[in-house]
């Protein structure tokens, strides 16, 4: 107990979310309820220059799921809206939904929905470089980071306390490890650096444990594998790296395939994904000329200057930088080097069929080299969406530069997948409200670029990793904004005891006038 509840009152809609709506506010643990709006210190929100167009999006199939799974539905009565009373005592009386003896799994994320990480809570860890990657494995049990030192770090993460269990030396690291990702059974995970290898490792293991895929390549450019995954099956690896290749390697006999995305060398593959956890087959490659395009491995084919991919979109200004699946076989979300991030449909691909296949459908604004460059302007505020454009929403509000930030859904068993969450180059998280396109929160904490972050797949925590050396644990926290007491004159009526009543010191008054 000793947790505190939120329900919207009667005279509201909870499908507005107003940031200052009335609410009822429940101290359990001391049995208190009082109405009122309480006084919250909210974080600083960047500005939308743009009001998100929701016009497409709202006919999707993926809103409505969303607002059925987070118990949004539309009440058309007042007498249907959440109330505190009603349902603590639907819950007692076992009538809260049919079938359930307790609030359904919507209403449980429709009331969790409400304390989603706001702030930075402590700081787990302080290293000596850039941090830039940090992922829980399927159960939340383990926490990976990785950071420019050269050493991955396995933390325990099943009661919240994430002390370290493990410490790795990485192999041929160079410049930094890029990305690592846990295999699906949580016995091992494997990480990627500035080599052309995926390298391999059990959980529980020690330096001399690492098994590594050399890639088969007669390149002789030395580039770096920017982004890996683990198969569903866990029988393959794959990576997306420069001179326009996609690196599939099978765990098992150590033999790679290579996709080429362009016939260009020069454009790299910044990020890769599988569409489903559940499909082995199906991949998706996001390029640096702003491009996604789709691969079936059972009829890709090893080619020297181009593989066919079975769809390709096009949306985006300048380069991908993360992709991330919803895993429900259709939806994936990416974030770019144009400042924003878009959900696609794999049902609805690119209308146009002659596709440029090169940096010339990008105009001059993105020229621009975002390591070091200032981020153009016209990006904050585009005004038209790039010809072609099949993305169903975009959001806009964070900044990306310096490094390959993550974007990602929100877990669907806690949240519906009702947000999405980025790292940025001001050193906040960024929280944004799927359905509206707004941001949600703003959490400050870090110094310089949050390069990874990940939600826990069960508790209400994100954590985050900077290029400022640290680690953050980030969670809900109320505020109460600080009571203002303005100082008024004193008088000597101020200076008499006080009444036991109004009704006496009404009577003192009229005697002394007479």
């Amino acid at each position: 107990m000793g947790n505190a509840l939120q329900f919207p009152s009667d005279d509201e809609d909870i499908w507005e979310f107003p940031d200052d709506y009335d609410v009822i506010n429940v101290n359990v643990a001391a049995m208190d309820v009082q109405l009122g709006r309480p006084n919250y210190v909210p974080n600083k929100l960047p500005v939308i220059l743009n009001k998100p167009n929701l016009d497409k999006f709202q006919k999707t199939d993926m809103y409505k799921e969303i607002k059925a799974r987070s118990s949004l539905i539309n009440k058309k009565s007042r007498e249907q809206h959440w109330n505190l009373l009603n349902a603590l005592q639907q819950r007692e009386n076992g009538i809260t939904a049919p079938g359930y003896s307790s609030f359904s799994p919507s209403q449980q994320r429709f009331l969790s929905n409400f304390y989603i990480p706001n702030q930075k809570a402590m700081r787990l860890m302080s290293l000596d470089a850039k941090v830039f990657v940090s992922k829980f494995n399927k159960s939340g049990s383990k926490l990976l980071t990785a950071c420019q030192d050269g050493f991955v770090r396995i933390y325990d993460g099943s009661k919240g306390t994430y002390h370290l269990i493990n410490r790795i030396n990485a192999r041929d690291v160079q410049w930094s490890i890029t990305d690592a990702d846990f295999s699906p059974n949580g016995q091992h995970f494997a990480y990627s650096t500035w080599s052309r290898s995926f390298y391999i490792m059990p959980v529980n293991g020690t330096d001399d444990d690492c098994q590594w895929i050399d890639v088969d390549d007669t390149s002789s450019i030395r580039v770096a594998i920017f982004s890996l995954r683990y198969s569903p099956t866990g029988d393959k690896i794959i990576g997306g790296s420069g001179n326009s290749t996609v690196i599939i390697g099978d765990v098992a006999t150590r033999a790679t395939q290579i996709l080429r995305t362009h016939r260009a060398p020069d454009i790299d593959v910044n990020a890769v994904s599988f569409v489903n956890d559940k499909d082995p087959n199906i991949i998706i490659a996001g390029c640096d000329d702003g491009l996604l395009k789709v691969f079936d491995l059972r009829t890709s084919f090893r080619s020297r200057y181009l593989t066919k991919s079975v769809l390709s979109f096009v949306g985006h200004y300048d380069g991908i930088t993360y992709i991330d699946p919803r895993n429900d076989g259709y939806h994936v979300l990416s974030n770019s080097k144009d400042q924003s991030i878009k959900i696609w449909d794999m049902r609805l691909p690119n209308s146009q069929r002659n596709r440029p296949a090169s940096r010339s459908h990008l105009n001059s604004k993105a020229r621009w080299d975002y390591r070091w460059d200032r981020v153009p302007r016209e990006f904050y505020n585009p005004h038209k969406a790039l010809d072609g454009d099949s993305s169903i929403m975009t959001y806009r509000g964070h900044r990306v530069s310096k490094t390959l930030l993550r974007a990602k859904f929100s877990p669907a068993e806690q949240t519906g997948q009702r947000f999405i969450y980025t790292g940025c180059a001001t050193g906040r998280i960024i929280i944004y409200d799927v359905l509206t396109g707004k941001i949600r929160e703003a959490i400050e904490g870090h110094r310089n670029v949050i390069r990874d972050l990940d939600w826990h797949p069960v508790r209400s925590e994100i954590v985050s990793s900077s290029w400022d050396s640290h680690v953050h644990l980030n969670n809900f926290k109320r505020n109460m904004a600080p009571v203002s007491h303005k100082r008024r004159r004193s008088s000597a009526r101020d200076n008499l005891p006080l009444r036991r009543s109004r009704r006496l010191a009404n009577r003192s008054d009229s005697t002394s006038r007479a």
